[in-house]
């Protein structure tokens, strides 16, 4: 006869499943995406940028417009890929720290509360990242960067910080106890 091993692996929720899985899908599909779309996308924000000269500090000298505009370009970009990396990465991180939570959390609100915090943050903050790519052609880096970061990035990685760090003492606490 075998004992039942007190720490088997239990799973998440299926929806913390789903959105994990989803937040992978989401980051494969815009990284093609975003390689297929290369030009179209750099047409879009440089016409936009062009559009809303004094939003980019544009000055109507082409050797000073177009740093300014390559700057912001490259800033564009990298936001994209950054969505692309952060959204997998996340994505992985969602799932694999629930599984933690599931089983060595307790079963109640506070098992319930991390795996929401984990997986509503986790997913949540490679979004960010879009605002931030979406906003810098009609609100300059400066401004898209703030909103992205007021809107998204601080109350969802909050979110996830909190939860990582609750786990972390809930881990911390089975290991003191064993």
């Amino acid at each position: 006869m075998s004992a039942v091993d007190p720490l088997a692996w239990r799973m998440p929720p299926r929806w913390v499943l789903l959105v994990g899985v989803l937040s992978i899908v989401c980051a494969e599909v815009g990284g093609a995406s975003m390689a297929r779309f290369k030009v179209e996308l750099a047409r879009w924000a440089r016409n936009a940028m062009l559009a809303q000269p004094t939003v980019h500090g544009l000055v109507g000298v082409r050797d000073v417009d177009e740093r300014i505009l390559d700057e912001a370009l490259v800033k564009f970009d990298a936001g994209l890929r950054l969505f692309h990396l952060h959204a997998e990465g996340m994505g992985l991180v969602v799932i694999a720290t629930a599984t933690v939570a599931a089983t060595l959390a307790r079963p109640g609100v506070a098992r319930r509360m991390i795996i929401a915090l984990l997986t509503v943050g986790g997913a949540g903050y490679p979004v960010g990242y879009l605002v931030w790519s979406a906003l810098i052609p009609s609100r300059g880096l400066d401004n898209a960067k703030a909103i992205a970061e007021w809107l998204v990035w601080i109350p969802f990685g909050s979110a996830a910080i909190v939860a990582l760090w609750w786990l972390a003492g809930l881990v911390a606490w089975r290991m003191w106890r064993a």
